[in-house]
């Protein structure tokens, strides 16, 4: 198990590292159906980002597909604010 600490400005989500990344707060996790939460995956992918190992770009390519529209609008423009040469903005279009 993995407890992260976020940034939040009123109900806004902030990524730690750029502050000018945002999402709602109700829109960043989701639930099982027994109830657990868990990030969504555009996020987990956007911290992904900064130092992305094999397993990292593993993770990218098997979820990517999975992602709806707005998630992976999001997460492309929240790419080319952090890193904007990341060679996963190509599977976003």
């Amino acid at each position: 198990m993995e407890v992260l600490l976020n940034e939040t400005n009123g109900d806004k989500w902030k990524f730690r590292r750029d502050m000018s990344i945002s999402s709602p707060i109700k829109e960043i996790c989701s639930y099982t159906g027994e109830g657990v939460p868990y990030l969504n995956p555009e996020i987990v992918l956007l911290y992904k980002v900064k130092n992305t190992r094999e397993k990292d770009h593993q993770d990218f390519m098997t979820v990517k597909d999975y992602l709806n529209p707005q998630q992976r609008r999001w997460l492309s423009d929240a790419i080319q604010i952090h890193e904007p040469q990341h060679v996963w903005l190509k599977h976003l279009i």
